[in-house]
């Protein structure tokens, strides 16, 4: 999904945790539960994100490249663009 649809859930997450915090009667214990509610709000949003399929994605000239092949590690650059199009939605894990 977007993260424009999913920004009413962290609102509302954001908004419990500070309620939550506000309860509190210790002050370093309010603190720490807000670190922690917080992160996993923010976590939970990031989560929802979808790739945009149809992007195209461009990698310039002279870019490091690292790979392995069965010799050993093999190094190099790119010499010229190299250009691709994201075919199928995609999420973070």
């Amino acid at each position: 999904m977007p993260l424009s649809a999913a920004q009413p859930g962290l609102e509302a997450q954001i908004f419990a945790a500070l309620k939550k915090a506000q309860l509190s009667k210790n002050a370093e214990s309010a603190t720490q539960s807000l670190a922690k509610d917080l992160a996993l709000a923010i976590h939970t949003y990031a989560l929802q994100a979808t790739v945009n399929p149809g992007q195209v994605v461009t990698t310039p000239p002279g870019v490091v490249v690292v790979g392995a092949s069965p010799a050993g590690p093999v190094t190099g650059a790119t010499t010229a663009p190299g250009i691709g199009t994201v075919t199928s939605p995609g999420t973070l894990s």
